[in-house]
């Protein structure tokens, strides 16, 4: 075992948190991971969603309806959950971002 392992073990420090992470999470893998529907079922929503023409795209919740892996209420009730639970974050685009250099402020100088 390395010198910095065996350090390591006897800090009596606690280990920093994990850094939060961003993670896409969509509304088909939100009802997979809830058990709500199969992969066969999700791999087929999809399929179906992003090979259909612009004027026959619907949203994957549609999909999953319209191919009867789960009712609409189902459906409705969980997405009101997945937007309910989700934390939002914005992301300014570049193009919306200030152009203006942020001043040089002196840091503890009074």
């Amino acid at each position: 075992m390395s010198a910095a392992i065996s350090d390591r073990m006897n800090d009596p420090r606690p280990l920093p948190a994990p850094l939060a992470t961003l993670e896409p999470v969509r509304f088909g893998e939100f009802l997979l991971h809830r058990n709500l529907i199969s992969d066969e079922q999700w791999l087929c929503a999809l399929a179906e969603h992003w090979s259909a023409d612009g004027a026959r795209k619907m949203p994957i919740g549609s999909t999953i309806v319209a191919n009867g892996f789960l009712a609409r209420d189902v459906v409705e009730q969980e997405a009101r959950m997945f937007h309910e639970d989700i934390e939002v974050v914005e992301v300014v685009p570049r193009s919306e971002r200030s152009t203006m250099p942020i001043p040089n402020v002196p840091v503890g100088r009074a």
